[in-house]
């Protein structure tokens, strides 16, 4: 089979997934799940009708890039500020010591080995670009759940993306940790200097903006430029490329204050309608169901481990030092905070593919891994849907008895029929009254 009847299933199956996921089965299971699911069925594995060739390689590559892109473009520095940011990344460091103890009890591999790392760092994340659609839907961003959810996710990629960088590269740790140093201060300044242009009348943001509307597309282009130019910047410092992608969409923020809806809108239809799906797809098809069948135990255990390395950290520190969005929360909240923090795939995927580029992953420990990360999109939003939104046994309680306040006081036996003589004695004065007047 050639390569465009290939990449005409893929796109097919990029199609399918959505009229899956909305028409059949009303958004309760993600895009994401279908993605998956549908490069696995067309997969090596399963009826063998495509295969990762160098083409596809490339359009993955392509994807991943423009998923991290949108992940750094979707960082908003208010939703760390007031203290959300460095409590969030206490939290994620206490994930990521976890990841390492697991790696070490649990798993019983070196925990400064590539694969090692892998696990640990894949354990920490939070899928905010998988989160973010379904919490608009809920109108649960304006909200203290979806503010701490914002805060938790945004430095659940941030964490990951840098940890990667550090420890999945292939020079000394010392090493990758002054090159990311200087790919970091680099990003900072590309996104700071434009701001005193700013002020002068925003010529900057004028200029970016011409020909927008037109076959120029100049904006569009410009955000290709940065991204592709820091994506091979970062390659060729050793770093991984999701680092330079998500630098990129982090750059794009802070330097387009205005306009941002514009782009972004331009930004999705590229990227959501074809080379993120693409990315999916093809990591679906590198999955082994086999690795399911084989050890469903393992799967299940890494989910586990999930909760218990992300979730649970995130739910505690909502007792600890309470800031004032955490006092405003139930407890049923505060597991909800928890349960979408451990929502996590792309991560999971993306890292899962780094150590196996490396050969430090085996093919059938990253489909466990990646399948345990399917599981968790499919099923936290769903708890996290039902702990914050069906009412509990205490809540089913108290409206009981605000219902039984409300209704009227009905009289007591003794008042009825003390009020029944007053009305036989009112009766029968009326009827001798009557009688004196005839």
């Amino acid at each position: 089979m050639n390569v465009l009847t290939q990449l005409f299933l893929v796109v097919g199956v990029a199609m399918a997934a959505p009229i899956c996921s909305k028409i059949l089965c009303r958004g309760v299971i993600p895009e994401v799940v279908f993605l998956l699911a549908g490069g696995m069925l067309i997969g090596p594995y399963a009826l063998a009708l495509v295969e990762v060739g160098p083409e596809l390689s490339l359009l993955r590559e392509l994807g991943v890039a423009f998923l991290f892109l949108l992940a750094g473009f979707e960082i908003n520095p208010q939703d760390l500020k007031e203290g959300k940011g460095i409590k969030a990344s206490l939290v994620w460091l206490v994930s990521l010591s976890l990841g390492f103890v697991v790696v070490v009890v649990r798993h019983k591999v070196d925990p400064f080995s590539v694969e090692g790392a892998a696990i640990a760092i894949a354990m920490t994340s939070t899928a905010i670009g998988t989160l973010l659609p379904v919490l608009k839907e809920r109108g649960a961003t304006a909200r203290p759940v979806g503010k701490l959810v914002l805060a938790h996710g945004a430095v659940g990629e941030l964490g990951p993306v840098i940890a990667m960088a550090l420890l999945l590269g292939y020079r000394a740790t010392w090493v990758s940790a002054t090159l990311l140093g200087l790919f970091l201060t680099l990003s900072v300044l590309l996104a700071v200097i434009p701001k005193p242009f700013q002020k002068f009348g925003g010529r900057i943001i004028a200029g970016i903006n011409w020909g927008a509307e037109t076959t120029a597309q100049a904006t569009v282009r410009i955000m290709l430029v940065l991204l592709v130019g820091l994506v091979a910047l970062a390659s060729s410092l050793g770093l991984d490329i999701v680092l330079g992608a998500f630098a990129a969409g982090f750059v794009m923020r802070q330097a387009l204050p205005n306009g941002r809806a514009e782009l972004e809108q331009k930004l999705d239809g590229l990227a959501y309608g074809f080379f993120i799906p693409t990315f999916f797809i093809v990591s679906g098809m590198e999955v082994d169901p086999a690795a399911l069948l084989d050890s469903p135990a393992g799967a299940a255990t890494f989910l586990i481990f999930l909760i218990g390395v992300r979730g649970l950290p995130v739910f505690l520190s909502t007792f600890l030092a309470p800031s004032d969005l955490e006092r405003q929360l139930t407890n049923r909240q505060k597991v909800t905070v928890g349960l979408y923090s451990t929502t996590a795939l792309p991560i999971i995927v993306a890292v899962t593919h780094v150590a196996q580029l490396a050969d430090a992953m085996s093919q059938k420990t990253a489909s466990t891994l990646v399948i345990a990360g399917t599981a968790s999109v499919l099923l936290m939003p769903l708890l996290a849907y039902i702990t914050d939104h069906v009412p509990g046994a205490e809540i089913l309680a108290k409206n009981k008895a605000r219902a039984e306040k409300s209704k009227p006081a009905k009289p007591s036996g003794k008042a009825s029929v003390t009020i029944g003589k007053q009305i036989k004695a009112e009766q029968k004065s009326a009827s001798q009254k009557r009688k004196k007047e005839q």
